[in-house]
């Protein structure tokens, strides 16, 4: 009987042990969503979950219930592995304690313009944005006619992106006319001036370019005048004017994030900490295919995921 207590209490022991131990993991990763019933967010977080094969918590960073102190409680508490943060404010507050915790990021439009820690060491992420040399290699598929692009940038906030661009331009033999502007007030002459020597119009995030909706409408409007098609990465913008966009694919986006977290979780080594996307949403709009006259290559159909009639 002695014997049985013993083993009893050794078997209660070690489940206790066990209990303990699921319930660390039970919150072993934390998402941050900067804004609750975004469709971009939700469908990112919804394909990270699924891919994923830890247990997770979420916090939206608009609840009135996440106080700076409340975010630093979730932050500091050891049994949180690594922190899933989605979009820039969420990214911004949870940068705050890379010290701490490795986070894991997505859904930030030009990440390399986020103030990011002086050590990078537990920063691993997706970038919103393709490689240049991928997004050009696109544009001469889809449109083998189309040599001379313009961009309008500042430097500020595009200048290196720029320069590798036309570095990469040359390869596929792109000519890029590429325009700097350091304030938004002389937008409209450089642009009217830029239409005249292009085929095709570049749209970049920059917020000089364009801070404001009023901004993207004037650009679309000024292009149209000039029957100049436009490009551009962000796929709602098919329905205001731009003839095409090449985005990154928000479930594979998600499906990356975890990956990471995955691989973060089991110690397995991380070779590239900052990937691009591995998945691209093309759209087309072919009412403005036609009216601008365009050669869309045949071969390129297969690769487009939306076209708007």
């Amino acid at each position: 009987m002695k014997n049985i207590a013993i083993l009893c209490i050794i078997s209660i022991g070690l489940n206790l042990i066990t209990i303990s131990a699921l319930s660390a993991d039970q919150k072993s990763i934390i998402i941050l969503n900067t804004q609750h019933s975004v469709a971009k967010y939700d469908t990112v977080i919804e394909h990270f979950r699924k891919s994923i094969s830890y247990p997770v918590e979420e916090h939206y960073l608009s609840s009135p219930q996440i106080t700076p102190s409340r975010t630093r409680s979730i932050f500091t508490k050891t049994c949180n592995k690594l922190i899933y943060c989605v979009g820039s404010k969420a990214c911004n507050e949870s940068f705050k304690y890379s010290k701490i915790t490795r986070i894991i990021f997505s859904s930030i439009i030009n990440w390399q313009r986020m103030a990011l820690p002086n050590k990078l060491d537990n920063i691993f992420g997706v970038s919103n944005e393709f490689n240049s040399e991928m997004l050009l290699t696109l544009l001469r598929l889809f449109l083998p006619d189309i040599n001379d692009i313009g961009i309008i940038y500042s430097d500020k906030y595009n200048k290196e992106w720029i320069e590798v661009l036309k570095s990469n331009a040359q390869k596929v033999k792109i000519n890029i006319i590429a325009q700097k502007i350091s304030h938004r007030n002389v937008f409209y002459q450089t642009m009217t001036m830029l239409l005249k020597k292009i085929k095709m119009f570049w749209l970049i995030s920059d917020p000089v370019v364009m801070r404001k909706q009023k901004h993207l409408h004037e650009i679309i409007y000024l292009c149209d005048k000039h029957n100049v098609p436009i490009f551009s990465y962000n796929s709602i913008f098919i329905n205001y004017g731009v003839t095409l966009t090449i985005s990154s694919d928000l479930p594979t986006i998600g499906r990356q994030a975890a990956s990471i977290a995955n691989d973060l979780l089991s110690n397995n080594e991380i070779i590239n900490k900052i990937q691009y996307p591995a998945g691209s949403f093309i759209s087309v709009n072919m009412t403005l295919v036609k009216k601008y006259h365009l050669a869309l290559n045949n071969d390129a159909y297969g690769l487009i995921n939306h076209i708007k009639k």
